[in-house]
């Protein structure tokens, strides 16, 4: 898909050059008031035929005409942003008079979405780990305990995954090298008694078994389970789903009390649009993201500018090196 942002004094103008550069083919995704209030903008799309370009995300990179303002637009219509949330976004960044779209669109997420990673395991908070089953919740479970040993600090695992078959002997095996009990609660009140028993100021982590958030028994559940110990409550959410879908999710979750969002797979999903509605729907706070499936590969706190990076096509180290490599052959002629 093809987008460019057309400015002009009234709506009727800017139609006329969205038609004239497009032609009928083309798609509105957003309009808004010019800059001062003064005008509108619209941005609008189409889909390339087959022989524009090639379907490829770098190609974007190579994009040279478009300003900074039309690559966000370009970056956020890719991931499948949902046209509310890049409206949004689309109209702090074009506020923000930064030439470079990483900066600028850091800017928007600055100003839309809260960071924070999660808490370590000195802080002595605990934290509670839930989502759909197949998110990753327990290998992210394995992750956070990792960090933990590797930094000297105490803690405690603890899983509600008692039924799923291999549910407990997959987070065991894990705690078993890190020289950790897993301990387990199927109902509230064990998991009070559980988490009573742990040294205080010691960190727990809590691997909540996976349910679904839309089954009325299956939410009362879950919620039962998070209303019995003070806890931080983190959604784990694999990144590259349904954008429309994730924000359903995530607002369910946010009624059962999560107030953090953890990506996984991050490494592997070509859209992150799922992530960014996901963390609206939810006004969650952004803390970390999933890089591999091995424990060794670990969690990465996140932050605007790195979310923006991952979003917007980034020049690679071989282009970089492309012209130093230029100049080098002309001095050596």
């Amino acid at each position: 898909m093809r987008l460019k942002t057309f400015s002009a004094p009234s709506m009727a103008e800017a139609m006329k050059m969205v038609k004239e550069h497009f032609g009928d083919d083309a798609i509105i995704v957003s309009s808004q008031k010019g800059d001062g209030g003064l005008g509108v903008r619209v941005t609008a799309a189409i889909e390339p035929r087959d022989d524009d370009y090639d379907d490829d995300w770098d190609a974007f990179a190579d994009e040279e005409q478009l300003d900074p303002f039309d690559v966000i637009s370009e970056a956020l219509a890719h991931h499948g942003v949902p046209p509310d949330l890049m409206d949004k976004i689309l109209r702090t960044a074009s506020g923000i008079e930064i030439e470079d779209p990483n900066l600028a669109l850091a800017g928007a997420f600055d100003q839309h979405f809260r960071f924070a990673p999660l808490p370590t395991a000195a802080s002595g908070r605990s934290i509670v780990l839930v989502g759909q089953p197949g998110a990753g919740k327990t290998v992210t479970t394995a992750k956070l305990a990792t960090r933990a040993v590797m930094a000297k600090q105490k803690v405690h695992v603890i899983t509600t995954d008692t039924v799923r078959a291999g549910g407990f002997a997959q987070l065991e095996a894990f705690t078993r090298l890190l020289g950790l009990q897993l301990m387990s609660a199927d109902t509230p009140e064990q998991l009070r008694d559980t988490v009573t028993a742990c040294p205080v100021g010691e960190q727990i982590l809590v691997d909540c078994a996976g349910g679904n958030p839309f089954d009325s028994r299956d939410f009362g559940k879950q919620a039962d389970l998070l209303g019995a110990i003070d806890a931080e409550v983190a959604l784990v959410m694999a990144a590259g789903g349904d954008p429309l879908e994730a924000g359903e999710i995530a607002e369910a979750y946010r009624d059962m009390g999560a107030r953090r969002l953890v990506v996984t797979r991050i490494d592997v999903a070509r859209r992150l649009g799922a992530m960014l509605n996901a963390a609206s729907a939810g006004r969650f706070t952004l803390s970390e993201v999933g890089v591999g499936s091995n424990v060794a590969d670990g969690l990465k706190p996140i932050n605007p500018v790195s979310m923006a990076r991952l979003l917007l096509p980034q020049e690679t180290e071989e282009a970089r090196a492309a012209p130093a490599r230029a100049a080098a052959a002309r001095g050596a002629m």
